[in-house]
């Protein structure tokens, strides 16, 4: 086709390699290869050169997985469109004022969410969140916040794509479940994690929007599971004021 003549082939595939890891937590050479009907001489050179160029990292058990640069360059992008740079002093203030563990997070074009932002509180219970990391959506309180955000054809798409996994008792892996749980969150404005991604552990959501209304991002706070029920109406209040504070700065106009 003429819209492709400018395309390079070797520089499609390596993306499509940088695409496929980010779907999977981690990758080896035959699975790749599998997946993207590609060669494994030219698959391997690839991974070679992401490699050395530090874009991914090969484990002990000669696999590979995206490297930490991609949440570096991640990063970078946010804080251009003036999101993290927006949201840090806001998440560090939650963090201050609870002493809980403040998290922003968006999804990506999986359905997955991205911890882009991270400020640990003191506790020694701590939600195994990493800058980057992908977490399913369905079973998170910023996850549910942002699927909820989507259109009725986003939303069918997103649960579409779902391999429901029963991380805790408490996961709902139902989709009517998923969906009336998202519309009790459109109407209250906020989400809530009931130990549903880790024993032991709640988290309390709220939605950021830009100058048209649209979510850009989700902010919680998290942290043990009898703190969190103890203090829950006032971690509510507080999770949802400040996202609120954060979509005005963004632009947004509360009609």
């Amino acid at each position: 086709m003429e819209k492709d003549k400018y395309l390079m082939s070797s520089v499609s595939n390596t993306l499509d390699i940088v695409d496929l890891l980010s779907k999977h937590e981690e990758m080896g050479v035959a699975e790749i290869c599998k997946e993207l009907d590609m060669g494994k001489a030219s698959v391997f050179r690839m991974l070679y050169t992401l490699e050395k160029k530090d874009f991914v990292h090969k484990t002990s058990n000669a696999k590979y997985k995206l490297g930490v640069k991609f949440a570096h360059y991640g990063t970078i992008v946010l804080e251009r469109q003036n999101i993290l740079s927006a949201i840090k002093p806001y998440l560090q203030k939650l963090r201050d004022e609870h002493n809980e563990t403040a998290h922003m997070s968006i999804l990506d074009d999986d359905f997955n969410i991205i911890f882009m932002g991270k400020e640990m509180s003191n506790s020694t219970i701590q939600m195994t969140s990493r800058i980057g990391a992908r977490m399913a959506s369905y079973c998170t309180g910023t996850g549910k916040v942002l699927l909820a955000s989507l259109t009725d054809e986003e939303l069918e798409k997103a649960i579409e794509s779902f391999e429901f996994v029963k991380r805790t008792n408490n996961t709902i892996i139902d989709k009517d479940a998923l969906i009336k749980e998202l519309d009790t969150i459109r109407r209250q404005g906020y989400a809530e994690d009931f130990e549903e991604s880790e024993i032991g552990l709640i988290c309390y959501a709220a939605p950021v929007k830009d100058i048209t209304g649209k979510t850009i991002a989700a902010i919680s706070i998290s942290g043990p599971s009898v703190r969190m029920r103890q203090n829950r109406g006032a971690l509510v209040d507080s999770i949802k004021s400040t996202a609120m504070e954060i979509s005005k700065e963004m632009g947004y106009n509360v009609k």
